[in-house]
């Protein structure tokens, strides 16, 4: 009886199903150079990533550290507008910004309500055109860079994957050297403008945007692309894989970080190794090991490893390789799992990430984390590949009774 009443007193009216609205992808290259990519959603705010193609791999030997730097400052204003105006301008939008710089690319990283999208592309593109007018306020953000190396000074994970870089791809090397300054103090800033006048072009300029259509975004970087020097787009940063040992004795009261990471192919052949981490990842935790597995992907391949604490976790490491070399298990809820968290991405705040990056790997945003084709023999394959290479090795603290490289590759016999 309360529920007939209640519906007679608040009558539910007929609800006719509203069919979801399409979400198209859409990729281009712009007249001017630039590219763009786009997911198109009914969402009310917008997300962007400005990315200036080349980071600290198209560094030479002086500019080292210059893209680093160059991040910092990268609301610091151009050769018209200060600083404070430009992060004013952003601000009076109700915009929220960062910026960040890493082996392939430096990154304006903006989102704003969808109404506002067109003058924060205005604003970011004019920030990306050129440096602050006078070279002191560079010099002033010195500062600013510094906090983090100082982070980095005590990051021991983050300085044993540098290591295991220098070890896989060489010291010299774009993929190789490090994303630091050797001293952030004699990094030149005449390098540095260089190294910007030189990669800061619009060929080298990747958007990347969620909540907006093609034609929209294509449209104000149309009208507004031109405030930034021309330009050709750089080769993407590839350097081969050559495997081999870092070794680096300091204190780390008594203990020692390891390293082990081996090559992962770019693009699709890349999945299975993909699927491979998470199947060692996970029967490494349910051995409850101190050790991290790990994958990280640049345009042209990537690495697969694990940062462990202990010559025995390196073991178990390996023999989980050789354990789904030999045979692999049950792969179908990982791959379920992985697609899902793709996905989910994809659907997310972080969407952009997962737009820019497939773009720059040539891969499609929606295909690039769907791992449902990948089969159980293409993982053991995977496996059997690592076992066989010449792997990159790192060590950071007490070297002493510390595997050799030729033990490392015995073990993995």
């Amino acid at each position: 009886m309360t529920t007939s009443v209640l519906t007679e007193e608040f009558p539910i009216p007929n609800l006719t199903p509203q069919p979801a609205s399409a979400v198209t992808i859409k990729s281009n290259v712009l007249e001017s150079g630039m590219q763009s990519v786009s997911r198109d959603t009914t969402s009310a705010f917008v997300s962007f990533k400005f990315a200036v193609l080349g980071g600290s791999s198209a560094e030479s030997k002086v500019s080292k550290g210059a893209a680093h730097f160059l991040s910092t400052a990268a609301f610091a204003g151009n050769n018209s507008s200060s600083g404070m105006k430009i992060v004013n301008d952003l601000e009076s939008l109700g915009a929220t910004f960062q910026s960040y710089s890493d082996k392939e690319k430096t990154v304006y990283d903006v989102k704003v309500l969808a109404d506002k999208a067109e003058p924060v592309i205005a604003t970011v593109l004019s920030a990306i055109a050129s440096p602050p007018h006078a070279s002191y306020i560079l010099e002033e953000l010195r500062g600013n860079a510094q906090l983090d190396y100082n982070r980095f000074a005590v990051d021991t994970s983050a300085q044993l994957r540098e290591l295991v870089h220098e070890a896989a791809f060489g010291e010299a090397s774009a993929l190789g050297s490090s994303q630091f300054a050797t001293n952030l103090k004699k990094l030149s800033l005449a390098e540095t403008l260089q190294f910007r006048a030189a990669n800061f072009v619009r060929g080298n300029v990747v958007v990347a945007a969620n909540g907006i259509s093609q034609d929209r975004l294509n449209g104000a970087l149309n009208k507004y692309s031109s405030v930034i020097p021309a330009g050709k787009a750089s080769a993407p940063a590839s350097s081969a894989f050559v495997g081999g040992e870092v070794k680096v004795r300091t204190d780390l009261d008594g203990s020692s970080r390891l390293g082990l990471a081996f090559a992962v192919p770019a693009g699709d052949a890349g999945k299975a190794y993909s699927v491979l981490n998470a199947l060692v990842s996970s029967k490494l935790a349910a051995q409850q090991l101190c050790c991290s597995a790990y994958i990280q992907s640049f345009s042209k391949g990537g690495l697969m490893g694990v940062e462990a604490a202990t010559t025995q976790h390196l073991e178990a490491y390996v023999a989980e390789l050789k354990n789904i070399a030999t045979k692999c298990p049950d792969i179908e809820i990982i791959k379920q799992k992985l697609t899902l968290e793709h996905f989910l991405t994809l659907e997310g705040a972080c969407s952009t990430s997962v737009l820019l990056n497939a773009h720059l790997r040539g891969q499609g945003p929606q295909s690039a984390g769907d791992m449902r084709g990948v089969t159980a023999a293409e993982v053991s394959a995977a496996a059997a590949a690592a076992l066989k290479s010449a792997p990159a090795y790192a060590v950071l603290g007490a070297t002493a009774g510390t595997p050799s490289y030729g033990a490392l590759t015995n073990m993995m016999k």
